[in-house]
């Protein structure tokens, strides 16, 4: 059985996020999903190509907190735990950024994978690999570009991944697809 949260981000600028999104998985189960709203620290800036995608602009963010007053809410779904991300390569690096940004200690015994990598090995025959063509194939309810939604399809990618490779844990996983699990 798998446990792990699921996240994503959605940023104002380059790596400075405007909104996270998380799924904690227990057993196999997607138990909760939350969302927050953040002020991003190049606020007010927000750059015009990020607003399309996503539909977050500074008039939503101007009164929520800054991702270091939220950091005490965030962290206890991030440690001790497998953070899954699509496209992990942006996320952690968001989420590497901003603690660094604001001198926050990394999460303890926090590793993450990255469900567009394994995407890759699960469905080799595929031409497209983004959250939205994979959902659309498995029939996984997203409402793209909404951190929650992403993070929950996210979530629910990987069991269908898992599935697939009919593995049951992160050691029979990392056996057969030779990943490692790198540290955030």
């Amino acid at each position: 059985m798998f446990s792990y949260t699921a996240i994503d981000f959605e940023t104002a600028d380059a790596y400075k996020p405007c909104s996270l999104g998380l799924a904690k998985v227990v057993d196999n189960t997607v138990v909760e999903v939350r969302n927050w709203l953040i002020k991003p620290s190049c606020f007010p800036y927000f750059h015009f190509y990020a607003q399309k995608i996503h539909g977050i602009h500074k008039e939503d963010v101007a009164n929520e907190p800054t991702f270091d007053l939220l950091w005490p809410e965030i962290q206890p779904y991030l440690e001790n735990t497998m953070v899954m991300a699509h496209n992990a390569q942006f996320d952690i690096n968001v989420l590497r950024k901003t603690l660094q940004y604001y001198s926050i200690a990394k999460p303890k015994n926090a590793h993450y994978l990255c469900t567009y990598v394994l995407s890759r090995q699960v469905w080799v025959e595929s031409k497209k690999f983004s959250l939205d063509f994979l959902c659309n194939q498995e029939g996984i309810s997203l409402h793209h570009h909404h951190s929650d939604s992403d993070a929950e399809a996210c979530a629910r990618l990987f069991l269908k991944e898992a599935e697939y490779l009919n593995v049951n844990t992160f050691d029979e996983l990392k056996k057969l697809t030779h990943r490692r699990y790198n540290k955030i």
